[in-house]
């Protein structure tokens, strides 16, 4: 599975660390990813990885769980 934004493909960055005393070591940025499930534009509802700022942007359209009424489960 991969570390990416299913919704505008924000991924992996690498770079270097650096200390006080400027030595480098590479290190890597990861996206702020979560697992939700959306809806998608043709209906459907899917598990998608998203990252938050795609989630508080509106980007995505999230699933709303309907929990059951003492009537249905009767």
């Amino acid at each position: 599975m991969s570390r990416m934004c299913d919704v505008c493909g924000k991924g992996v960055m690498s770079g270097n660390k650096v200390s006080k005393s400027m030595n480098h070591t590479r290190r890597t940025w990861r996206p702020n990813l979560h697992s939700i499930k959306a809806v998608l534009p043709n209906g459907t509802v899917r598990t998608i990885k998203v990252c938050s700022s795609c989630l508080s942007s509106g980007f995505v359209q999230k699933k709303v769980r309907v929990p059951k009424t003492e009537a249905a489960q009767n």
